[in-house]
């Protein structure tokens, strides 16, 4: 059986997905051994962002998995959690000097050097524009 044009989109996204949610588990795993020099840390801040890294991707393998049960509205939700991923990548959401001329970032969603984000929206958009006429309406 051969892979239809149009599932290759939502193929490209769940790869993306399953890689963004390997990220996610691996922030909450590595905070629970994370030593910070600042006593000011706050220590739940790594959970905040492994768990929306989480809910993003979770959101994305739904919209993947709803593309290939055959509704198009996947690819929705496979754009709007890239896009919303990509964007919390740029949002720092703390900062620690350390002196030195050292400044460490704390961003708003964990990435794995845009490896998984890009493949999300990629899929979403190959899915989108191979899909037939009649599936997009």
């Amino acid at each position: 059986m051969a892979v239809q044009s149009s599932k290759i989109g939502a193929i490209i996204g769940m790869v993306g997905s399953t890689i963004f949610m390997i990220t996610g588990l691996f922030g909450i795993t590595i905070a629970r051994i994370a030593y910070h020099p600042d006593p000011y840390f706050p220590m739940f801040l790594p959970y905040i962002t492994g768990l929306l890294t989480i809910a993003l991707s979770a959101t994305g393998i739904v919209g993947s998995v709803l593309v290939l049960r055959g509704s198009s509205w996947g690819y929705i939700l496979l754009i709007i959690a890239g896009i919303v991923g990509i964007a919390g990548t740029l949002f720092p959401i703390y900062s620690y000097d350390e002196g030195y001329g050292y400044i460490y970032y704390t961003f708003l969603i964990n990435t794995a050097m845009y490896v998984d984000l890009v493949p999300m929206v990629v899929g979403a958009v190959l899915g989108f524009a191979l899909a037939d006429k009649g599936e997009r309406n």
